[in-house]
């Protein structure tokens, strides 16, 4: 479906996701524009990541806001409120307000009530609910991002009360639950009286397999010769070959000193591999870092991404992560 085609959103929109290289939606975004998504219908998109939930929401909430009513973005983590909030400010050009809320409710309960957008944590969401603050009741839209923790032992049930009780304050209030990896889409659709958008397109083919007896074993079969050189450990010879191939790799750890270590050992393995134009561009990426602040993380960051190679974790800056 090519965005000109789209319904319901503001007439500024599809040349707002042209200008940012958006010509045609992916399979499952289209599937959530068929399912009524841009016309105040609620829905479940279950679909891999990097395929794309962000824009449904962002789709969803839009046309939400052209109807005139006001949108909630609702995300686990406070990290991820300002992450998400820094995305959204690409609409201010365009006129609406976006806000986001994870102080007090005494604090920022009134100025909430002057947004188009909102972003906020469940736990947040549920403080704001039970304080009555009186924007709720204007609420037409409400995202809930990795709606999956809905199963959490801890964050569940907060989460599963505060969509209830919005769900009874907004009789007609559209819900859309995004999450890549929901075990039962369907009960939770059937739950949400949403429609179910189930897929796993994605717009890179994901392989899985194991990396042992110099070679990449894949589950379907089909095995890669990789051989790991002298004093080289198994994921230096995935990197090396990864960037042989013009890819870039996403390397997880169990910790943040184990992300920060992988990072300036890594980057040993990338460093070479950098063109003279390359560098010039990490050089000034690294000096925006260092200009964030002058802590040793700061600094750390900083020189790893000067040689390739960055990590990331829940103690950076919040100008970091962007």
């Amino acid at each position: 479906m090519n965005v000109s085609a789209l319904s319901g959103v503001p007439e500024w929109l599809p040349e707002h996701l042209q200008a940012e290289g958006i010509e045609e939606l992916y399979p499952p975004q289209a599937k959530a524009v068929e399912a009524g998504v841009t016309e105040g219908e609620s829905l479940v998109a279950s679909v891999p990541t990097a395929s794309g939930k962000t824009l449904v929401a962002e789709l969803a909430m839009c046309a939400s806001v052209a109807r005139g009513g006001t949108a909630l973005y609702i995300v686990p983590l406070r990290a991820l409120a300002g992450e998400k909030r820094a995305e959204f400010e690409a609409f201010e050009e365009y006129g609406l307000t976006v806000g986001v809320s994870t102080g007090n409710y005494e604090s920022d309960g009134e100025w909430l009530a002057t947004c188009d957008i909102i972003v906020a944590t469940s736990e947040k969401v549920d403080s704001l609910v039970r304080n009555d603050a009186p924007w709720i009741d204007d609420l037409s839209c409400v995202v809930s991002d990795e709606v999956h923790l809905v199963d959490d032992g801890h964050r569940g049930p907060t989460l599963e009360v505060t969509l209830a009780k919005l769900r009874q304050r907004n009789p007609g209030l559209q819900v859309v639950a995004l999450s890549a990896t929901i075990g039962n889409p369907e009960i939770l659709a059937e739950w949400l009286d949403a429609e179910l958008v189930d897929s796993t397109w994605r717009p890179i083919d994901l392989k899985k397999g194991v990396h042992y007896g110099q070679a990449i074993h894949l589950e379907d079969g089909e095995q890669h010769e990789l051989g790991v050189r002298d004093g080289e450990k198994a994921t230096a010879a995935i990197i090396r070959d990864t960037l042989d191939d013009g890819g870039s790799t996403l390397v997880f750890v169990n910790s943040r000193r184990n992300a920060e270590a992988a990072a300036r050992r890594l980057a040993d393995t990338v460093e070479s591999a950098l063109t003279d134009e390359e560098r010039d561009r990490l050089a000034a990426v690294a000096a925006e870092i260092r200009d964030v602040s002058d802590t040793e993380t700061s600094e750390d960051l900083a020189s790893a991404v000067e040689r390739g190679a960055a990590f990331h974790h829940a103690g950076l800056a919040s100008d970091h992560r962007t």
